[in-house]
């Protein structure tokens, strides 16, 4: 019994059912309420470089640049961190699962599922305005068991729609400006789990130790096209605020599971970026070279060194290659665009201390968008 407690124990945590404590590796990292993986292969630039999915938490000014119409049909995201698939492997081989437990020790597992359907993009043509419009659904989970068998899990479920209205200005139209409402209810578990409460199968569901709660919150930003140029590279610089109000998932009465407790809130943030672009260099197209100071606000207590992204993306024919660097790690992605599907995949390290260099977490993502 106790064998088959602690494998439904180790399912649960896999399926994102876990909780959340106030200090580990898993509670420094920056939590992020959206995930792109054309972002992530990038470095996490997005300030002056996001598109379609990218505008609803990024910089909502970039809904300008969306070049072409789009209807979004399910893009379904997975993600997980590189010792996930192992971890889960040694959980559920093997005849001594408690031993198989101590094998996983030190390493945090990772994983995110994630999809924008239905979303529209309304781009701005020959006039000022852009629109785009999306129902985000989001599962991110991590667990960390220390050395001392103390487990440190974090759980997160963000459901709701938003937003995102843009407009150009002055003559030239080198300033964007734009904003994105967005509703969201966050259900999140809460709880501290020591070896004892893994031996006794003790319940790691936030409907059991978590908190929820709804509201409604914004994001604005702008960006401006620089008006000088170098060797063919235009500049944009770009600005941008999420969760304007706080991101305390309260000023909406709505408590799905009745828990009577807030979850975890999502701070104000504030965002910079500057990119050099240039439309084509040899046989390559849209060739773009990034720097973003990101999450400033939503870092409490960590190195400013987790703030910088830079990045860069090509275009041959169909085909984006990307790279950076993420925190100080390296990332890497592709992209192919297949008409009807957008496929990326991308690889990035994100650091789970409150210094870089401190604790390392390989991920890989994948994301399949369907679009018409």
């Amino acid at each position: 019994m106790k064998k088959t407690t602690l494998l439904t124990c180790a399912i649960t945590l896999f399926t994102g059912l876990n909780s959340f404590t106030p200090s580990s590796w898993a509670a420094d990292q920056i939590i992020r309420p959206y995930q792109s993986v054309r972002n992530a292969g990038m470095g996490g630039v997005r300030i002056t470089t996001g598109f379609y999915d990218e505008n609803f938490f990024g910089n909502p000014a970039r809904v300008t640049a969306n070049p072409t119409w789009r209807v979004g049909l399910p893009d379904p995201l997975i993600e997980f961190g590189a010792g996930t698939f192992d971890t889960f492997g040694d959980l559920t081989e093997g005849d001594d699962t408690l031993s198989q437990v101590g094998n996983t020790a030190g390493n945090n597992n990772h994983g995110r599922i994630q999809m924008t359907f239905p979303s529209f993009y309304i781009p701005k043509g020959e006039g000022r305005w852009a629109f785009a419009f999306s129902i985000i659904t989001s599962l991110q989970f991590d667990m960390n068991l220390h050395r001392n068998f103390q487990l440190d899990p974090q759980a997160i479920i963000d459901v709701g729609p938003a937003f995102t209205v843009g407009r150009t200005f002055l003559e030239d139209q080198k300033l964007s400006v734009g904003v994105t409402p967005h509703v969201t209810y966050r259900l999140a578990s809460e709880a501290n789990y020591g070896l004892d409460d893994l031996i006794r199968g003790a319940s790691l569901s936030p409907l059991g130790s978590g908190g929820d709660g709804a509201h409604v919150d914004f994001d604005i930003g702008a960006t401006y096209d620089l008006p000088w140029h170098y060797k063919e590279f235009d500049f944009t610089t770009g600005a941008s605020i999420n969760n304007m109000l706080g991101g305390k998932y309260k000023n909406i009465p709505v408590s799905l599971a009745d828990l009577g407790t807030a979850p975890p809130e999502q701070p104000r943030a504030l965002n910079v970026g500057v990119s050099a672009k240039r439309k084509s260099w040899g046989k390559l197209d849209d060739v773009v070279f990034a720097l973003d100071v990101s999450d400033i606000g939503n870092n409490t207590d960590g190195s400013i060194f987790r703030l910088l992204h830079m990045g860069s993306e090509v275009r041959w024919r169909r085909l984006q290659a990307r790279l950076g660097f993420n925190q100080g790690y390296w990332t890497a992605g592709f992209g192919a665009d297949l008409k009807i599907l957008q496929i990326d995949l991308a690889t990035y390290g994100e650091e789970m201390s409150l210094n870089t260099g401190g604790a390392e977490d390989r991920r890989y993502a994948l994301r399949l968008g369907f679009q018409i």
